[in-house]
């Protein structure tokens, strides 16, 4: 009788040991697929943060650097692949000491005055767009000295993430980790610096007082004219604004407004060139005559500076 408990016991014994192993087959796969699962989401949300971080370093970099587009980087070149030491390549360095490979494009939006409104570096293709809500109104036509810049980076979660699961149908080759961050532009536009120049006079006519051609104004505001009897009555004056500078443009990029006031009376004229008729004096006159060239330059960010000339005309 007790043999036959104990062969008994022992059945039951190796049915339940059999019961574990089919159970341990059946669900293992599941527990590792599990377990791969939250590795791999772990590891996508630690890239993520990485992500977001080197988007707000990119974000304050562009916000602080300069506008003028005589130096490099600026704001309208700070992204662009000819760019020495660019945006790209500043952002690639900060994820590199963060254990994550090169982006695969960086995305520069602003809104101020500059050119180059949309500067996009890409090193490898990948799907990237900028996140989130559309910039504030910038300058113009939103309130003047206020701009936004937006920078997004894209980088690709193959290389940064284990592709654990991509034989249960999530596949890592074609997807990203995207952060934007939208930063206010820390630099201000600078007005324009008028150049008024007096570039050539016609015969019998001299440059008494202001110094010799070409006059510039500034720093000469005030100038004298000598007409002799071989002069025309009126005479030209050739003058230009070729010498006009803006810190965030070209001389391309200016607009340039002349007025000319005294006798006879002309009205705005637009160009970088401007010529004007002046009257002699009557030699039995007592008075010279007065005339006065005004030149408005207006940047692209709507900021205007006008500097005038005064002219004496004399009859020696």
């Amino acid at each position: 009788m007790r043999a036959l408990i104990r062969s008994t016991q022992t059945s039951i014994s190796h049915t339940r040991r059999g019961i574990v192993v089919v159970e341990l087959l059946l669900w293992l796969p599941v527990l590792l697929t599990a377990l791969m699962a939250v590795i791999e989401f772990a590891l996508m949300q630690q890239v993520n943060q990485q992500v977001a971080l080197a988007s707000r370093y990119g974000a304050k970099i562009a916000a602080e650097v300069t506008r003028a587009f005589t130096v490099s980087p600026n704001l309208s070149d700070i992204n662009q692949t000819a760019t020495v030491n660019n945006l790209q390549t500043l952002i690639d360095t900060f994820l590199a000491n963060a254990g994550l490979t090169a982006s695969c494009e960086v995305r520069l939006e602003h809104n101020a005055c500059v050119d180059n409104t949309l500067q996009v570096d890409t090193a490898t293709p990948c799907t990237c767009s900028a996140t989130g809500p559309v910039l504030p109104a910038g300058e113009p036509p939103g309130p003047p000295g206020e701009a936004y810049i937006r920078v997004t980076v894209c980088v690709p979660l193959l290389g940064n993430v284990p592709n654990c699961l991509s034989t249960l149908g999530f596949d890592l080759t074609d997807r990203v980790a995207r952060h934007s961050t939208t930063y206010r532009v820390e630099t201000n536009n600078a007005a324009p610096s008028p150049v008024l120049r007096l570039s050539a006079v016609p015969t019998g006519v001299t440059v008494f007082s202001g110094g010799p051609l070409p006059v510039r104004t500034p720093p000469t505001l005030a100038i004298q004219l000598n007409v002799d009897n071989t002069s025309s009555d009126p005479f030209s004056l050739s003058f230009d604004g070729m010498l006009s500078t803006d810190v965030e443009t070209t001389l391309s990029g200016l607009t340039m407004s002349w007025t000319k006031a005294g006798t006879p009376a002309s009205g705005p004229l637009t160009g970088f060139g401007f010529g004007a008729s002046f009257d002699r004096p009557d030699s039995n006159a007592a008075a010279d005559t007065v005339h006065t060239v005004q030149l408005t330059v207006t940047d692209p960010c709507g900021a205007s500076v006008t500097t005038t000339l005064t002219i004496t005309v004399h009859f020696p």
